[in-house]
């Protein structure tokens, strides 16, 4: 299995396009990531449930693997909502891209924010 990290454009990012006008950049070594509303109490992505289903990755698939992770900020299209992304090596990123997939679909059913980091073209 190839997996081409980045674009020719962009090699250390890459973009999430919603429709004609919206999207987003995805770092290019990020294997999962959330939107995070904040701590306020009306947030519908709460920034502490969202690191709890983000850390349950890194506890449950990735540390496991001997995988190390990093946090990533970014932008999203709406403008009171950021990005969280957990970000991986290069070195690691084909491991670690599988290992998210398979926890991913595992815990679909328990986890409400966490997504995968569009990672469909590097399955090719």
């Amino acid at each position: 299995m190839t997996f081409n990290i980045g674009t020719l454009t962009h090699p250390k990012r890459r973009y999430h396009k919603i429709d004609g006008w919206r999207g987003y950049w995805v770092p290019a070594l990020a294997i999962a990531g959330a939107s995070d509303t904040g701590t306020y109490s009306d947030s519908p992505c709460p920034s502490n449930e969202v690191s709890k289903e983000l850390n349950r990755l890194r506890k449950e698939a990735l540390r496991p693997a001997g995988i190390a992770s990093r946090t990533r900020w970014g932008n999203s299209s709406n403008l009171f909502c950021a990005k969280k992304w957990l970000a991986v090596s290069q070195a690691d990123f084909a491991r670690a891209a599988l290992l998210a997939k398979e926890w991913l679909d595992e815990n679909r059913r328990t986890t409400s924010y966490i997504h995968d980091a569009n990672l469909e073209a590097y399955f090719q």
